[in-house]
């Protein structure tokens, strides 16, 4: 049976076959949806082009829906092809706009799955292919939610896989102009900042030119200096400041059970009811500093490990660690995110896929992967959401990779002997 599954997944009519009922079945549903999300990211596009912010809900004043730095409207403008805004979020003709924004999803994935193979370290090349497609197959329905609801994840994912090729290649500019490209879209990508000064110090003179160059200067040269900086402050002042600076909790914990980050997973166990009428079962004080703690413990955690790591055959487990935070620590995040999750399975795979790496640390790390991937599979069990399962999940394959890669550092007894193996 094993051979027989081993044959399967190594035959490439297989998986193609796979890929093009995947492909045919999302088309279906993009077309269904109606560019369902896609138009929160047009709305912000088509409100810069009259001259207002987009950070202002004209349906809801008290909640913002676009949280995008103002850079990400450039990149998005192509998208609007033949579609305009008929009302707030409402669009004529935005189904050649949804299929060109699934089309580049589809390009985002597979860019990110040929950098993966070059980026991640594994015992044979043809260990490494079939790892990448056993985790993709995995997370496959994930992916599928993100790419059907028309949003932009998996386009943040290949900037921050490019700037991370480009960062082992010392090409640090050009990864710093990516990185901050990866921003505009997903700002739960910043903890990569930290890995990246903590590997190469001098980076930090990159990112503040690149994130100069991507957030104010090609912005203010296309919308203006004046309207560009007032654009920053309403981003600043709407989506930031709500999460990074508050002194309050309830102006950035988020109840609803499709949100699985830290804040909304401590929030289901300490507060009830809704923004505006939260029921705190410990004082607010209390919840906030929870929150906060358990945020900071986490990145120095992840910190740690990637110093002590000997980075071989473990750097792929850094990366996995990184983007990680990018699921447990945002003010909110959506279920679709873990559309991620194909990088943190190929990780592991890869690591495990090494002879000299210790029997208990495979079985860990695979029984980790394999409850992910099982907590994935029931998402739309409200209970098991409710109680924030799927955090819990990431959370514990998190800590698995993060003693792994501090038990592997050199001079560890029983730690395999580092390869830097490239492909």
């Amino acid at each position: 049976m094993k051979a027989f599954l081993k044959k399967v997944i190594d035959s490439w009519i297989f998986f193609a076959f796979i890929l093009l009922l995947f492909i045919s079945a999302i088309g279906v549903t993009v077309y269904s949806r109606d560019g369902k999300d896609l138009r929160v990211d047009l709305f912000g596009v088509e409100q810069i082009l009259q001259g207002h912010s987009p950070y202002e809900n004209p349906l809801d004043p008290n909640r913002t829906i676009f949280r995008y730095a103002p850079a990400f409207t450039i990149l998005m403008y192509p998208f609007l092809l033949i579609s305009r805004m008929s009302a707030p979020f409402q669009f004529n003709d935005i189904l050649p706009s949804a299929f060109a924004w699934y089309l580049t999803g589809l390009f985002s994935l597979a860019a990110s799955a040929v950098m993966l193979l070059k980026l991640i370290p594994s015992a044979s090349r043809q260990m490494s292919i079939r790892n990448l497609k056993i985790s993709l197959l995995m997370a496959l329905p994930l992916i599928g939610y993100e790419l059907s609801n028309g949003q932009n994840k998996l386009v943040a994912l290949c900037f921050m896989l490019a700037s991370i090729v480009l960062f082992e290649k010392n090409r640090l500019l050009a990864c710093a102009v990516f990185f901050s490209l990866a921003l505009t879209i997903y700002i739960a990508l910043l903890p990569f900042l930290f890995y990246f000064v903590l590997r190469k110090k001098e980076f930090i003179l990159s990112f503040l030119i690149a994130a100069l160059i991507v957030f104010f200067v090609v912005p203010s040269f296309i919308f203006g200096i004046t309207f560009n900086a007032f654009l920053l402050q309403e981003w600043f002042t709407h989506s930031l400041k709500p999460f990074f600076l508050t002194s309050s909790y309830a102006s950035y914990i988020d109840l609803r059970v499709s949100s699985q980050a830290l804040p909304s997973a401590i929030g289901r166990l300490c507060v009830s009811g809704r923004t505006g009428h939260f029921m705190y079962f410990i004082s607010p004080l209390a919840v906030h500093l929870i929150i906060r703690v358990f945020s900071s413990l986490i990145v120095a955690a992840s910190l740690l490990a990637a110093w002590k790591s000997s980075r071989g055959i473990a750097r792929g487990l850094e990366y996995a660690i990184f983007l990680t935070l990018a699921l447990l620590l945002p003010q909110y995040c959506i279920f679709y995110t873990w559309s991620y999750s194909f990088v943190l399975y190929f990780a592991v795979f890869n690591y495990i896929s090494y002879g000299r790496v210790p029997g208990k640390q495979k079985k860990a790390l695979l029984a980790l992967t394999l409850i992910l991937f099982c907590v994935t599979s029931l998402i739309s069990i409200r209970l098991l959401s409710y109680y924030s399962f799927l955090f819990w999940a990431t959370f514990a394959l998190w800590l698995g990779m993060i003693v792994v890669s501090i038990r592997q550092a050199p001079g560890r007894p029983g730690a395999p002997a580092p390869s830097v193996a490239v492909h």
